[in-house]
This record gives structure tokens, C-alpha cells and sequence, in this order.
């Protein structure tokens, strides 16, 4: 629907709008105009919020600088960031995971053979494991591929060990050496013989298109949603701390996989001064986006005046 009929549902005449702002009513509803609205409406009651519009990035007295670099390189730091900025609590999210463990336990081996089994519905997929998996194995044709195969039960084993691992974990920090361990398996999808996982010394490649391992994990998310949901015994609000508490752990575990398959264009460029303009850093390509003279612009004062809406629509 469009913003306008639903500012005129809401109740929210021009008039009443251009009481907050010098904006001329033949422009009222113009995303520049509502963007500009709102953000007047919300400094009004709360001054101490402070949102720079086009290329001059957000400035705040509490900003924390992140050096790109560093957390490219340094998994600790990297770990920190990224519970931070998920809002991950080591004391209070790892320990709802944890309380998964009764739930999950007896089921690992019915997940195991619902993920392989899923992963076996594709020939893309199951191309994988047509490979020999060990030292002893065999290579065969993606068609020969079953679950009770060996090459599959291979797999499986590793999985079950990942899943027995994770519901046992304790220690949820960033500098935890489970997060150590997670980059490691993420690294050994990649096809290195390097990965620093000791039970694939001297097995052969394991490479997993990220477009796989993404999937994946995706469909893992849904099959322990209804796991969850499914739970009588639990209320409605721990099942649903539960299951943000995993959400933010997918999201951490993913980003240790793909960090493996994707460069960071800030591992590599040189640090920024805070303040400097944030369509100066990245590449040539990437900082286009940022030019007034490409859709971006408007893209950018759609989602702020949605966000606003969102945020002060009480204060109109």
C-alpha cells in the first residue's frame, strides 16, 4: 500500500504533518519530505538521538571504532564484535542453547538422517560425498549415493559429534575455544588440507560451495523451529527466547563459515579516520553506491522514513 494512503488511514492529515516541519504541502509526501518529518517529530522528544542524512555518516559520542583489519585476522576481536552487534550474551543466550540438550539429544540421530537425507534429494548436493570421504574410501557415482551408504555414514558421524558438541558447550565468550573450533570446520568445507581440525589430518579435500553450506544451514534453522515449537513442557516465552538465542547463533556460526569463501574488501584497505566519509572507504565499484546519482539515494530515505515511521509514529 502506498506511504500516502496509509498516513491518510492513520489519521495523519498534511496539515497536521507540516506542523513539524517548513516543508511546502505541494511536497509534503515526497521521501525527502516524510523523511524529513519524522526525523523533526522524533528530535523533538528526543534530542539526544543523532541521524546525519546522505553521505555524511552517523556520528555518535559512544561509537565504537572497529578495525576491520584486525578483526579479519584476530577470531577473539571478531567474536566480540559480532556478539555485540547481534546483541549475543554469553551468560544469558549460551546457556538456552545449552538447556536444548535434553530436548535434542535423543534426537540427534533422526536429525542427522533428515539433514543427509535432504541433502540427497539433489544430485548438486549430494555430489559432495561422491568422493572418497577417507583415506580407505571409495569414489562413486552420485547415483550410487544412499543413506546408509558409507560415504555417507561417514559424514554423518562428524555431524553428530558437531551436534553433540554444541548443546554441550559451556563457555560462550568470544574467547571461547569453541568459536576456535566452529571457524575450523567452516574452514575444512573449503577444501584445504589445512583446516587445523585434527580428525582431517590426512583425509582427502571436503569442499562445500558456500551456496550449499548457506542452504543448509537455513534448512537446519526451520527443522529446529519446529523441534522447539514442538516442546509441550515449555512455555511460549522460553520457546521463543530459545529460539533467538539460536537464531543469533546461527548467524555467528554462519558468518565463521563464510568468512573462509568470501575476501573482506576491509582486510585490505587502509584504516579509516572517524569521521571520514564513509563512501571514501571499500572499492571504487562499492562507493558508487553511495553517489546521489544513483537509485541508492532514494532506496536510502525509503528505509529511513520507514524506520522512522516505525519508531515515531507516537510523536506525529
Amino acid at each position: 500500500m502506498p506511504l500516502v494512503s496509509v498516513l491518510a488511514q492513520r489519521g495523519c492529515r498534511g496539515d497536521r504533518l507540516c506542523r513539524f516541519s517548513s516543508v511546502p504541502r505541494s511536497e509534503l509526501f515526497s521521501l525527502k519530505a516524510i523523511y524529513k518529518i519524522l526525523h523533526s517529530s522524533l528530535k523533538s522528544r528526543h534530542p539526544q538521538i543523532e541521524i546525519r542524512v546522505g553521505s555524511k555518516p552517523y556520528q555518535s559520542d559512544t561509537m565504537e571504532h572497529i578495525d576491520g583489519a584486525l578483526i579479519s585476522r584476530d577470531l577473539p576481536t571478531r567474536m566480540r564484535y559480532m556478539q555485540s552487534f547481534l546483541q549475543w550474551d554469553p551468560a544469558k543466550d549460551g546457556p538456552l542453547i545449552e538447556a536444548c540438550k535434553p530436548v535434542l539429544a535423543p534426537l540427534v540421530n533422526d536429525v542427522v538422517d533428515a539433514v543427509y537425507d535432504h541433502l540427497l534429494k539433489y544430485d548438486i548436493t549430494a555430489a559432495t560425498f561422491a568422493p572418497a570421504q577417507s583415506t580407505d574410501g571409495l569414489s562413486v557415482n552420485v547415483q550410487e549415493l544412499h543413506r546408509e551408504h558409507a560415504n555417507i555414514k561417514f559424514r554423518k558421524d562428524f555431524l553428530k559429534g558437531y551436534l553433540v558438541r554444541l548443546v554441550s558447550n559451556h563457555d560462550w565468550t568470544p574467547e571461547s575455544k569453541f568459536w576456535d573450533y566452529i571457524d575450523k570446520v567452516g574452514k575444512a568445507h573449503t577444501g584445504t588440507l589445512d583446516s587445523g581440525l585434527k580428525h582431517r589430518k590426512g583425509k582427502p579435500p571436503l569442499f562445500v560451495e558456500y551456496r550449499d553450506v548457506n542452504l543448509l544451514l537455513g534448512w537446519v534453522e526451520n527443522a529446529v523451529t519446529d523441534i522447539v515449537m514442538g516442546v509441550e513442557a515449555l512455555d511460549i516465552k522460553t520457546k521463543v527466547d530459545v529460539l533467538k538465542a539460536l537464531n543469533k547463533y546461527w548467524w555467528l556460526q554462519n558468518d565463521l563459515f563464510a568468512r573462509h569463501y568470501v575476501n573482506e574488501l576491509s582486510a585490505e584497505a587502509p584504516e579509516v579516520e572517524i569521521g571520514q566519509e564513509v563512501r571514501s572507504m571499500g572499492s571504487p565499484s562499492a562507493n558508487k553506491l553511495f553517489s546521489h546519482e544513483t537509485p541508492a539515494t532514494a532506496i536510502y530515505y525509503s528505509v529511513a522514513a520507514a524506520v522512522l515511521l516505525a519508531v515515531g509514529w507516537k510523536l506525529i
